[in-house]
């Protein structure tokens, strides 16, 4: 009997979805399949790949709103319906002619093309969940959704242990540390842009590293305020000037 277990991983770019692949499979000790949807024309082809996939796989799917037009199939037939009636064409009928398609990935997702046994886990990534059909993310077919955000504080404590090798109660004596943890929480960066920055500074000292990624939370907060400081000032200016009067 085959296991399936489906998951999709969204988020910002850079937040680390293609990267938690790797983790897993090896965690797991299963292999892993990159499946390109663009390079698969029908969904005969599509099954042909599902079933030579081994038994204890991950096949991930990256991108799967950039892979195929996955996008909400009810507003997409109106849409299609509007556009014939206008013309004065009768309604677009399917073609003789096999291609990939939703139905195809749905059946894909849901395991019913395989009867190989073993366990397999499916991963999915997207940028825009939103973009995304609703039967392809409906419970019973997706198992888990998972979000990966921006850099917290906690996900950077464990860059600071991997990348700089500074232990919990180095972190907690160093006052870059709490100033890196407040900014974070004012400013949007992802995991891969810390990672950056710590790994700019290889053969630096712990401490240089920090103060580099200090100076850069700073100049991007400053850049992602200039309106709002605008706005402060003409508004103090303002005030100044009935005061004045």
């Amino acid at each position: 009997m085959c296991s399936y277990h489906m998951y999709l991983l969204y988020g910002p770019p850079g937040t680390g979805k293609t990267s938690l692949v790797a983790p897993i499979a090896n965690l797991l000790e299963f292999d892993v399949y990159d499946l390109e949807l663009t390079a698969v024309h029908t969904n005969s082809q599509l099954r042909r790949l599902l079933v030579s996939a081994n038994p204890k796989s991950v096949i991930v799917v990256e991108d799967i709103d950039c892979s195929l037009d996955l996008s909400d199939r009810r507003n997409k037939q109106m849409e299609e319906d509007q556009d014939d009636g206008m013309m004065g064409w009768p309604r677009k009928t399917s073609t003789t002619r096999e291609t990939l398609n939703l139905s195809g990935v749905l059946n894909f997702v849901d395991g019913l093309w395989s009867s190989c046994v073993g366990e397999r886990l499916m991963i999915f990534t997207t940028n825009h969940p939103d973009r995304l059909d609703p039967a392809l993310l409906r419970p019973g077919r997706m198992d888990k959704k998972i979000e990966l955000g921006y850099c917290s504080a906690a996900a950077f404590r464990i860059l600071v242990r991997n990348y700089l090798c500074l232990r919990e109660d180095e972190m907690d004596r160093k006052d870059t540390i709490a100033e890196i943890e407040r900014l974070l929480g004012e400013v949007k960066v992802t995991l891969a842009e810390v990672a950056e920055v710590f790994m700019g500074c290889d053969g630096d000292s712990a401490d240089a590293a920090l103060v580099e990624l200090v100076l850069e939370l700073r100049q991007r907060k400053m850049s992602t305020q200039p309106k709002q400081v605008e706005l402060e000032v003409a508004t103090e200016e303002c005030s100044l000037g009935e005061s004045d009067r």
